[in-house]
């Protein structure tokens, strides 16, 4: 069992850090649960996770920064979900039911574009990110938007040059680094061409953490 320091379980809204999340293997079949702060606790243990890649009509990317009051990653831009399946819950269905819990937005052409597998201590929270994660794409509607303060503190829209320039000169998550490879080439038929944009995959270390994920088909 991970322990969790005082001041991490602190960070925790009540209940919270009981939730439970799959435990999986690296073929993602699951092993039994876990508490989310449990989870989290370094050196971590692989879990199903989710992130999601919104894009409206003309193409550019909705970027949330988390709220304040989040205990991991606290007002760090990041794509426009990540969060964690209940167990027994259908993937598909997660990823829909928290872009209307953090972000008010109805999601249409959702779909899976790849799956990925990384280990991460992220230095600012203290916490450990081990996730077997489902990364998905989808078009939305900024009209539908309608964030959840508590869980976000702002959304913006970028385009890829935006994009570059932002990753160049703010910190993300560390899971954004890890989970941008998989769409990264995919995500031009939404609008979102990165071809010849010059600092898209982010500082050298984001572009490292990248590489470092092992990928799998969906």
């Amino acid at each position: 069992m991970n322990d969790a320091p005082e001041d991490i379980k602190a960070r925790f809204a009540p209940g919270e850090a009981d939730i439970q999340v799959e435990v999986v293997d690296r073929d993602g079949r699951v092993l039994g649960t876990v508490g989310k702060l449990e989870a989290h606790v370094p050196p971590g243990i692989l879990h199903r996770a989710f992130s999601l890649f919104l894009f409206d009509e003309q193409g550019r990317m909705l970027l949330q920064r988390r709220a304040e009051s989040k205990y991991h990653s606290p007002l760090l831009l990041t794509n426009a979900t990540c969060s964690h399946p209940l167990p027994g819950e259908p993937v598909a269905d997660a990823v829909e039911r928290r872009a209307k819990e953090e972000l008010g937005a109805d999601v249409s052409q959702l779909e899976e574009i790849g799956i990925v597998i990384y280990q991460v201590i992220d230095d600012r929270s203290g916490l450990a990110e081990h996730e077997y994660n489902h990364v998905y794409a989808g078009i939305v509607d900024p009209k539908s938007v309608d964030i959840n303060p508590d869980e976000v503190d702002e959304v913006v829209y970028v385009t890829p040059q935006e994009l570059a320039e932002r990753r160049a000169n703010e910190p993300m998550t560390e899971w954004f680094n890890h989970v941008w490879g998989v769409g990264a080439e995919k995500f031009s038929k939404y609008g979102f061409d990165i071809a010849g944009v010059p600092g898209i995959h982010g500082p050298a270390e984001a572009q490292a953490a990248a590489q470092s994920v092992s990928e799998k088909d969906v």
